[in-house]
């Protein structure tokens, strides 16, 4: 499997690997940031740099990779070695964070930060399908990715962890709404549009509750190009678990022309890894 690597083939030889970015902060029901809060994002974006490459790094790399200045990145990571979150190296120049990192929400829910099931179901369909593989949680009026596999493939979506999407106008909150009563919906959807001053970005109850039936019916949430031109999601609800308080969604992202052919192979694939991971 998968399709995904004969539709790059296709497209021409591949000189190297090519990240496809996805937007970050899509969802509009976040406040605008003071400088206080800028830096304070900074902080966990560079815990989230380091949780996707897993491994030391200098600050002018973090600084390069993060598209920060290099001064402040060089004096926050040296404040956050002095507070005791990142070892500094000082014969490499090079920063990784410290244990202390692992042991903050280690009793949160500790299936999330070890190698328990879930984990173990992302790695499995990112062995299989080498796309992007996420997991999402309902944050408010958007759905959030909170744990991501890179994808593998020489042509790949890359999507940071955090990153927000629009509750009501993305594959991965159809999935998370698909789970509500239409009753519930109908009021998320009235705060939704409550903060939302432009009407072309209103959300269509109507249209949006017929896209939901067509989710329940099928199992799973399917989105091209909805968020991020030329790329999609296959999203599907995992049953409640004792590893979360919260509704759960898994996800595989790519590029459109693969989720175009993959898609119902995809979905048989998460369904027997959800099963086989997932059953009590």
């Amino acid at each position: 499997m998968p399709v995904a690597k004969k539709d790059v083939a296709a497209t021409g030889p591949a000189t190297g690997a090519r990240s496809f970015d996805s937007p970050g902060d899509t969802s509009r029901d976040l406040p605008k940031m003071d400088n206080a809060v800028k830096s304070a994002r900074r902080v966990f974006d560079v815990l989230e740099f380091f949780e996707e490459h897993q491994r030391a790094a200098s600050a002018i790399e973090v600084a390069a990779a993060l598209k920060f200045p290099q001064s402040s990145t060089s004096a926050l990571m040296r404040t956050m070695t002095a507070f005791g979150y990142l070892h500094y190296d000082t014969s490499r120049r090079t920063y990784i964070p410290t244990p202390r990192i692992s042991m903050l929400g280690h009793w949160l829910s500790p299936a999330l930060f070890t190698r328990g099931r879930l984990i173990n179901l992302m790695d499995e369909l990112s062995e299989k399908t080498g796309e992007t593989i996420m997991l999402a949680v309902r944050n408010g009026l958007s759905a959030q990715y909170i744990h991501i596999i890179q994808a593998k493939l020489p042509m790949r979506l890359h999507v940071k962890a955090g990153t927000l999407r629009p509750l009501a106008h993305s594959g991965s909150g159809y999935a998370l709404l698909s789970a509500y009563p239409d009753k519930e919906v109908r009021r998320l959807v009235r705060l939704i549009n409550d903060n939302e001053p432009r009407p072309d970005r209103q959300i269509d109850i109507k249209a949006l509750l017929l896209e939901l039936k067509k989710v329940r019916a099928k199992g799973h949430a399917f989105s091209l190009g909805m968020v991020t031109p030329g790329a999609g999601v296959v999203a599907m609800n995992l049953p409640p678990i004792a590893e979360s308080n919260e509704p759960l969604v898994l996800c595989v992202a790519g590029l459109n022309d693969a989720l175009m052919v993959q898609e119902a192979e995809l979905a048989d694939l998460m369904r027997k890894a959800i099963q086989f991971h997932l059953a009590d």
